[in-house]
């Protein structure tokens, strides 16, 4: 059959042999291609369409979120005003103040573009209304019964009349948590400007609702109330985690989204018009599908330039063998070149990883505690009758170059002949811990001294070739393997006197020993503490350098745990902070663990420092905090004993043990008023109240009744205050 069926590749027939083959091969790929592309679109637009839906579910939840905490502050702002103040806690009834709240509460409803009113109320039989717009007779009846309701201030809810609905937050203060508000500030929001702010009219295919957790429609989008209510039934029915869920409305179909925001307990939804969509993404469709055609059709084309390009070299190829020439000339030096560069670069990317292992192994192995890991064989001495020495480099910097580690490692293999030179380095630590081993019989390392001498001078030659200055340490000889682990430990405790800035070059473990035996005594850090203790916060700093000058005389040990148990008593100076065994034992590890991982002394200065500054800023909140409660309670006792005669800031005071010119002071600025104002304005009040509810009473009873003892005082006080002599007053002139 090989006779009838014989395919020349240098013949024309091959031609169009190459031009069918890639033809079909270029249908074949588009179709596979136009199938794959149109599945993975259809998966990624629904994707796609979920993701761009939580993205604006998102927006309008962190919009909506952002609007009611900016309510919020605006209402705290209020609240702390003087004169809003004063007018809660005094029942103040000047026209003048009055009128100035308000002024002040009009503004803040109109700059806040979608609030309607404002209603400031002194307890549950007496609210009052300010704003733009003065509410009907039931949205008031509805938002005093609706805040009474509430347990605390994060809770809102809505008032329905036949033209509007609002939304209410409040501001209150409440005796206990859960109780009824004792008084307070209401906002009162129309949800349907606020809708308009906050969500685009303007889109035909998507609607955004906002429902509370309890069904009612915060904003309704453009839904009547039965489409609200079947949307929330379906809403509590399902479950939106894994992506869009379809709903039937009105005989129409929605791709519906939701998310729910605990902080606001309530639920926002997206309704998108699955008509609409389908439209759109037909449209996308039929572009992409235009795009392929268009693509075959360059397939097509591009297969015959491919058949014609590889036609013709083929040819010229057989052309070259029959002729005899050079099949391919080329450089054969240039060719080994560059193979042997791809060899040398391998093979060091290769030397590399398995010097990075092997010394993570060591490492890991010296820094261990396991009794029973088996030793790498490079740090084996005993069976191969050898002894070594340990010295561990770093230099003044964070950081340890690995082209320094090399020139150490070269200099120390070039001074120490007859020795096998280690060198082992954690990518993560600013040290390089080399070994020296030889066989015992040699000596060399027997003799500390010279050594010492031996390094010293390495180490100079070293410091003329790099720009940083190196500091080593250096252990022991050891000739045991037990003795490795303790002797690595030395070291990495020696490089520690960095932090108290008595890092030298050369040190040796003898020097662990060296300074008062003596545990470091607390009356160092007793003047420390009694300054953070009185909030100064600079004196504090500044006494750090000296405290770490008077702990350089001391093991370096000792210093470490010292300064360990110094951050948990700083700590400890927290007012309110009463740390129980465990939680100190706990913080002790914390910071011995951070105190340690420190490079130098100016590493230390500021951790110390910044620890200081913490503390003594919360001990500063703190104090704040407990004033604002001491005066909170101070003006609350005072409501309650105004009318007795014994009432004075003397009593006042060492109520809750403070000087009487600091609490007049505090009270004045709390207050907006002096203390003896603030009396005489409680008691005018009462009288104003006797005097209207019995108008038969005695002027001198009302007086005494009040705590007044003079009834001229009395008379002139009151007609001060309200214009008019009590006895007018009582009778309605």
């Amino acid at each position: 059959m090989g006779r009838y069926f014989k395919l020349d590749i240098a013949n024309k027939k091959y031609r169009s042999v190459l031009l069918l083959s890639y033809s079909i091969i270029a249908i074949i790929a588009v179709a596979i291609v136009i199938t794959g592309v149109f599945a993975w679109f259809n998966s990624y637009t629904q994707k796609v369409v979920y993701d761009m839906s939580m993205v604006q579910l998102q927006n309008l939840d962190t919009t909506f979120t952002n609007s009611i905490d900016t309510c919020r502050t605006q209402l705290q702002t209020a609240w702390q005003d003087s004169n809003i103040k004063q007018h809660i806690y005094t029942q103040n009834e000047s026209w003048k103040n009055e009128n100035w709240i308000g002024s002040y509460f009009q503004r803040l409803c109109v700059n806040n573009g979608f609030a309607e009113y404002i209603c400031l109320f002194r307890n549950e039989n007496e609210f009052r209304y300010y704003g733009w717009r003065y509410p009907s007779e039931a949205e008031m009846q509805q938002i005093e019964q609706g805040v009474m309701e509430t347990s605390n201030d994060m809770e809102q809810f809505i008032i329905h009349t036949d033209t509007r609905s609002n939304l209410c937050i409040f501001f209150t203060e409440r005796n206990a948590m859960g109780e009824k508000p004792v008084r307070g500030i209401i906002y009162s929001l129309d949800l349907d400007a606020l809708e308009k702010t906050l969500i685009s009219q303007n889109v035909e295919d998507t609607t955004l609702l906002v429902y509370k957790s309890d069904g009612q429609a915060v904003m309704k989008g453009k839904l009547s109330g039965e489409q609200q209510d079947e949307v929330w039934s379906y809403l509590k029915g399902g479950d939106f985690s894994g992506g869009s869920r379809e709903l039937l409305l009105n005989d129409s179909k929605y791709l519906c989204n939701s998310i729910y925001n605990d902080s606001l307990d309530m639920h926002f939804v997206m309704l998108q018009d699955y008509h609409i969509m389908q439209t759109k993404l037909a449209e996308i469709k039929k572009a992409a599908f235009l795009s392929v055609i268009i693509s075959l059709i360059t397939a097509l084309l591009l297969a015959v330039f491919l058949a014609n390009k590889l036609y013709y070299p083929l040819e010229d190829f057989f052309s070259r063998i029959g002729s005899g020439p050079e099949l391919i000339p080329g450089n054969e030096d240039y060719s080994k070149k560059q193979a042997e560069i791809t060899s040398d670069k391998i093979i060091s990317q290769i030397h590399m990883m398995s010097q990075q292992y092997h010394s993570d192994k060591i490492l890991g192995y010296l820094g261990g505690n396991e009794a029973d890991a088996v030793i790498p064989p490079v740090l084996r001495l005993q069976d191969r009758t050898e002894h070594c020495i340990l010295i561990l480099f770093w230099t003044d910097e964070h950081v340890m170059d690995s082209r320094i580690t090399q020139d150490i490692h070269q200099t120390l293999d070039e001074n120490h002949s007859g020795c096998k030179i280690s060198s082992f380095s954690d990518a993560r630590a600013s040290w390089t811990l080399m070994m020296i081993k030889e066989p015992v019989r040699i000596g060399m390392l027997s003799d500390p001294d010279r050594i010492a001498v031996k390094l010293s001078e390495e180490c100079r030659q070293i410091q003329k070739t790099v720009p940083v200055r190196i500091y080593y340490a250096v252990s022991g000889l050891i000739s045991d393997e037990n003795e490795l682990r303790p002797a690595f430990r030395d070291l990495q405790t020696l490089q520690k006197y960095h932090l108290l800035g008595r890092g030298t070059s050369g040190m040796t473990c003898e020097l662990l020993n060296d300074g008062k035996e003596n545990a470091v005594p607390r009356k160092i850090y007793e003047g420390l503490l009694s300054n953070i203790r009185a909030g100064k916060t600079q004196d504090s700093v500044e006494s750090i350098s000296e405290i770490l000058d008077e702990l350089s005389g001391y093991e370096i040990r000792k210093v470490l745990l010292f300064l360990s148990d110094l951050c948990v008593q700083i700590e400890q100076c927290i007012m309110g902070c009463e740390l129980t065994g465990r939680q100190r034992q706990e913080k002790y590890l914390d910071h011995y663990v951070k105190i340690t991982s420190l490079y130098d002394k100016s590493d230390l200065e500021y951790y110390l420092k910044h620890l200081i500054e913490e503390t003594c800023l919360e001990n500063s909140v703190f104090q704040e905090k407990t004033l604002r409660m001491n005066m909170l309670d101070a003006v609350e006792y005072i409501r309650k004993h105004y009318r007795d005669d014994d009432i004075c800031v003397e009593l006042v005071a060492d109520q809750f043990h403070m000087s009487v010119s600091y609490f007049s002071k505090l009270f004045n600025e709390y207050v907006g008023m002096t203390f003896p104002e603030f009396i005489n304005d409680l008691r005018l009040t009462y009288a104003s109240e006797m005097l209207r509810s019995n108008p038969e009473v005695n002027i001198k009873r009302v007086a005494e009744a009040c705590g007044f003892g003079n009834t001229s005082y009395f008379s002139s006080q009151f007609k001060k205050k309200f214009g008019i002599s009590p006895s007018a007053f009582r009778n309605g002139r």
